[in-house]
C-alpha cells in the first residue's frame, strides 16, 4: 500500500462515519415536524403538531378522525374498507405522510430537518 491508498482508506473511514450522522440530523436538529397539512375534500387545512387535539377529516365516504397526541398524528375510525391509513401509524417527522386514497385525504409532516426523498 502506498501513502495515498492509506489517505483514500482515512477518508473513505470519515465519510461511513460523519455522513449519516448529518443526513439522520444528528447536527443538533431533532428533524420533528411544527406542523400537519391535511387535504381533503374541504380544502387545505394547517394544523399544529404541538398541541394534542382530534380533529374530524371529511371525505366523500364520509368522516375520519386525525389525532394529535406528544408531536404524532395518526388516523383512526376510517370508513374505508381496507382502513389502511389507520395501518400507516403515526407520523411525526418532515416529509411523512397519510394518505387515505378511497377518502381523498392527505396529512403530512411540514417544517424544518428531516430527510429528502432521494436521501431516504
Amino acid at each position: 500500500p502506498t501513502f495515498w491508498d492509506a489517505c483514500l482508506l482515512v477518508f473513505l473511514v470519515f465519510l461511513i462515519f460523519m455522513i449519516p450522522g448529518r443526513l439522520a440530523g444528528v447536527s443538533g436538529d431533532s428533524g420533528t415536524g411544527q406542523y400537519l397539512e391535511v387535504r381533503s375534500i374541504d380544502g387545505l387545512v394547517t394544523v399544529s403538531l404541538k398541541d394534542n387535539a382530534e380533529y374530524v377529516v371529511n371525505g366523500p365516504l364520509g368522516p375520519e378522525k386525525l389525532i394529535v397526541e406528544d408531536g404524532q398524528a395518526r388516523m383512526e375510525n376510517s370508513p374505508c374498507p381496507l382502513k389502511i391509513c389507520e395501518a400507516m401509524g403515526p407520523i411525526d417527522d418532515p416529509g411523512e405522510i397519510i394518505l387515505c386514497i378511497p377518502n381523498r385525504i392527505s396529512v403530512k409532516v411540514k417544517g424544518s430537518g428531516g430527510l429528502d426523498a432521494v436521501s431516504r
